[in-house]
């Protein structure tokens, strides 16, 4: 199968230093890499660097060119083989009866291993490659026995049960039978690869039952047996639902550094990438996904997105404080003040919250800070948005520059409130849930937005719960504010016989893997429905 290639394509330098640094570097390129093509001054961008360059070459240079300040990316110049599953064979044709070989179709039976589990693989997950099926020894030569300390078939026996048991989604039950089987016949090596798929399959079903944990382990065990893309593909996607971003880089790097080339893969390393703060290389990845097959409304948006980022976001600058790291248009004296404001109000907020939670993490959080223009045309939201996040704080210089120093601390304190509740749930918390936990974060004093919500829900018709669970930027705009209050005054609810701490646990369960209903019944002793029934009551009744 021919390797892909690609062209190391230019798209424009961050200065004119800049210029000359990449320029100095590519002259100096050794003669045993293919030299480079020399961009001169007046040359028109685009322009080809580097033609029909490996994935690693390319990678390599990416990274040297970027850091003197080049924007590049790679163009797949060949199509890119596609990572199906191979086909199963058909029946082979009947063979003469041997002596002792008391069941024909075994072989048929594991040839069909994997082929019997398709149906039970994750929705977004490639299937594992079929299986060669573990010889019969009663088929083989006596002179040379597969098994010389095991010359019945006991191991095979045990192998035909986990196929079955695999067919019928009864993977612990299949794992058991083939760590058996592995007892009697360690050197048996395709039951090791039997075991590793049965152990992807399970796994694949706990991340479908949002069982994430559980399945990290699984995939862990699989590994042990032996390293395979599609298990450290599951493994990386399994790291980033739970929030391990440098654990999930690592797998999805090693997959694709195996050959994994499926658009899944490549989307979750892109997502890793652009949460780590590396846009450049996310949107590389997600270039390379379209070039495998992805596309839809939502990539294509989230490319559109990431793309918008990275061109606002081309010659910012970077200020530090101990729990954030602000990016921003650096170069104005406005510009630093507004970024220090921001550093400043966020530290603020991380100890203001943290007390509410009882709880201070210690990696540092990215935000940045865009003009108003530009922070709404890269988040594409409404202009009443004060702030978003989406694994970054994003700010519009608008909230700073108003000088309005309550407003600044509350937008603040609210935006980091979703940090804590995204991290806590790794995602999983339902929008009204976020946005109520958020707006009790802002508060300087206990309960010291009830006024405002009581007087936004006056002769307001409420909406139930599940109305709530997506984005609000989707219902009516003069309901908004609506769902805004009400959320609020649910987690008040929740905290009204209770603290901050049962808040941090219901948020923790759900990321967990939880569903909401089983996190209340676990935290607040009551289900979903009973709390809302009396939440409802309570407010229109009182």
């Amino acid at each position: 199968m021919p390797a892909t290639v690609f062209d190391l394509l230019l798209l424009g330098y961050r200065n004119d230093l800049a210029r000359e640094r990449v320029l100095a570097y590519l002259r100096d390129l050794p003669e045993e890499q293919g030299g480079a093509i020399v961009v001169e001054r007046d040359a028109e961008l685009p322009r080809v660097l580097r033609t029909g360059i490996d994935d690693t070459t390319g990678l390599r240079l990416i990274a040297e060119l970027r850091d003197r300040g080049a924007q590049v990316r790679l163009v797949s110049t060949a199509p890119t083989p596609q990572a199906r599953p191979r086909p199963i064979a058909p029946p082979p044709p009947p063979a003469p009866a041997r002596a002792g070989d008391s069941n024909p179709s075994r072989l048929l039976l594991l040839l069909v291993l994997l082929g019997l589990a398709a149906t039970t693989y994750f929705r977004f997950l490639p299937p594992a490659r079929p299986l060669p099926p573990v010889a019969n020894p009663a088929a083989a030569p006596q002179s040379a026995p597969l098994f010389p300390a095991q010359l019945d078939a006991a191991p095979h026996r045990l192998n035909d049960e986990a196929v079955r048991l695999n067919a019928n989604g009864q993977f612990a039950d299949a794992a058991g039978k083939l760590r058996q089987a592995l007892e009697r016949a360690p050197e048996e090596v395709a039951l090791r690869h039997n075991l590793r798929t049965v152990l992807h399959n399970w796994a694949v079903a706990e991340l479908n039952a949002n069982h994430t944990d559980a399945a990290v382990k699984l995939l862990e065990q699989g590994l042990a047996l032996e390293e395979d893309s599609s298990l450290l593909a599951a493994l990386g996607i399994a790291r980033v639902r739970q929030g391990e971003w440098s654990a999930a880089r690592t797998a999805l790097e090693r997959a694709v550094g195996l050959g994994a080339s499926d658009p899944y893969t490549l989307i979750a390393l892109g997502k890793v990438y652009r949460q780590l703060g590396e846009r450049e290389a996310a949107v590389e990845m997600f270039h390379r996904a379209r070039e495998s097959g992805a596309g839809g409304p939502d990539f294509e948006q989230t490319l559109a997105r990431l793309e918008r980022e990275l061109d606002a976001e081309w010659d910012f600058t970077e200020m530090r404080s101990p729990h954030f790291q602000i990016a921003f248009a650096g170069g104005a004296r406005e510009s630093n003040a507004a970024a220090q404001a921001v550093a400043s109000g966020l530290e603020d907020a991380y100890f203001h919250v943290g007390r509410k939670f009882d709880l201070y993490p210690g990696d540092r959080v990215p935000v940045v800070l865009y003009s108003s223009e530009d922070f709404h045309d890269i988040t594409q939201t409404p202009s009443w948005t004060g702030g978003v996040y989406d694994g970054r704080i994003k700010l519009p210089s608008r909230g700073v520059e108003d000088g309005d120093s309550a407003v600044l601390e509350r937008t603040l304190r609210h935006e980091y409130g979703h940090v804590l509740v995204n991290q806590l749930s790794r995602n999983r918390a339902p929008v009204w849930l976020n946005e109520g936990v958020a707006i009790w974060c802002e508060e300087e004093a206990d309960g010291d937005r009830e006024d405002w919500a009581y007087q936004t829900l006056a002769g307001q018709v409420l909406f139930p719960l599940r109305d709530l669970e997506g984005s609000f930027t989707r219902l009516p705009g003069d309901r908004v504010h609506i769902a805004y209050a009400e959320s609020y005054l649910a987690v008040r609810a929740l905290l009204e016989h209770s603290s901050g701490r049962a808040l941090r646990e219901l948020l923790a369960t759900l990321g967990d893997g939880k569903s909401l209903d089983e996190s209340m019944r676990g935290v607040y002793s009551r289900n979903l429905a009973a709390f809302e029934a009396q939440f409802i009551h309570d407010l229109t009744v009182g």
